[in-house]
């Protein structure tokens, strides 16, 4: 028989750990029947997603997307798998999106088609999608992005209501096609993320096995939360470079100590959200263990957090003293090379 499994996220669920992982190990995974492409200049099949999407031109294929796809998909292998990753097949908005019917229709010619989404819960999720967009240009700020989030029930383009989702690959792939995992738990069940996927493959490996991803980089971690929202604060209106956050992330640490987790969130916009998606999330996890027994949506375990509302005038004097002592090196600088001249 041969199969398909298409990886479609959602994004910070560790899709870049896996992919970057099952890129590094494509030979140890065709020896045990399962063929992970190289397709591009990345290691995930985001150019796949370009026969829909206008996405960056790094995620380009040479041979374009409709030519990978027939190539892929034109004489499945019986007794092997194809694994595709790509987290931009659970995007949701804004048009266009991905065509799930046409999508289905490439994968009709292989036996069995399976579709796995990892899904985090929304309030650390819609956090990792904020601090995604602060990496790459200055973010709106916070409190318009959180409203309009919870309004819309997307976060960037990125589904938040979860039944929603659902909904949406039901339109063209039947509910026993659809595995979803839940990210909370699984990452921290022996494993973790890598495990729970080598054990869907039905490999028998561990993550030990596996050589590291590109440059033993195996994932694309999120900023401390409240480092990236203060250095954005500071460098708008364009993003924040790395070396701001880490400066901003040492002010924290002076002011609150080491060791501990921050957030974006005011604790009354943390409870706004959680409000928001919890009776979906009830209604959605009770839905999807009738065909997963066992399934259940988990938030991380509750740490003490640094919220937003507890960053006083330190942090930001500490930032504005470094920055000024930065300003008077430079400014010295350039009255040295003056006064040589």
């Amino acid at each position: 028989m041969s199969k398909v499994i298409l990886h479609i996220g959602t994004h910070k669920t560790a899709t870049t750990t896996i992919q970057n992982a099952f890129h590094a190990n494509r030979d140890l995974l065709a020896a045990h029947g399962v063929d992970y492409p190289a397709l591009g200049h990345t290691t995930g099949h985001h150019g796949l997603a370009m026969r829909w999407l206008p996405l960056p031109e790094v995620f380009s294929l040479p041979e374009g997307p409709q030519e990978a796809w027939t190539r892929l998909t034109a004489a499945p292998v019986p007794g092997r798998t194809l694994f595709l990753s790509s987290e931009e097949f659970s995007r949701g908005m804004p048009e266009p999106s991905v065509d799930l019917g046409e999508l289905r229709g490439l994968l009709s010619r292989f036996d069995r088609v399976e579709v796995v989404c990892t899904l985090r819960d929304q309030r650390s999720y819609l956090q990792s999608i904020y601090l995604e967009v602060s990496k790459k240009q200055a973010p709106p700020p916070w409190p318009n992005f959180l409203a309009a989030s919870l309004a819309s029930g997307f976060g960037a383009g990125l589904f938040l209501d979860f039944a929603a989702l659902d909904d949406h690959l039901r339109t063209a792939f039947a509910p026993d096609e659809i595995t979803y995992i839940d990210y909370a738990g699984t990452a921290r069940a022996p494993g973790g993320l890598l495990g729970r996927f080598i054990d869907l493959l039905g490999l028998p490996l561990t993550p030990a096995d596996l050589a590291p991803g590109a440059d033993g980089q195996l994932s694309n971690p999120s900023p401390d939360p409240l480092a990236a929202w203060i250095a954005s604060q500071i460098a708008a209106p364009w993003p924040a470079p790395r070396s701001l956050v880490d400066e901003a992330r040492s002010a924290l640490r002076a002011e609150f100590g080491e060791g501990r987790p921050t957030t974006i969130y005011t604790r009354a916009e943390e409870m706004r959200l959680l409000a928001r998606f919890a009776s979906a999330n009830a209604r959605f996890s009770e839905a999807i263990a009738a065909r997963q027994p066992g399934f259940a949506l988990t938030a991380p375990p509750p740490q003490p957090t640094i919220y937003r509302e507890d960053v006083g005038p330190g942090p930001w004097i500490r930032m504005g003293r470094k920055l000024h002592g930065a300003l008077k090196a430079a400014e010295t600088a350039q009255d040295r090379q003056e006064a040589v001249a």
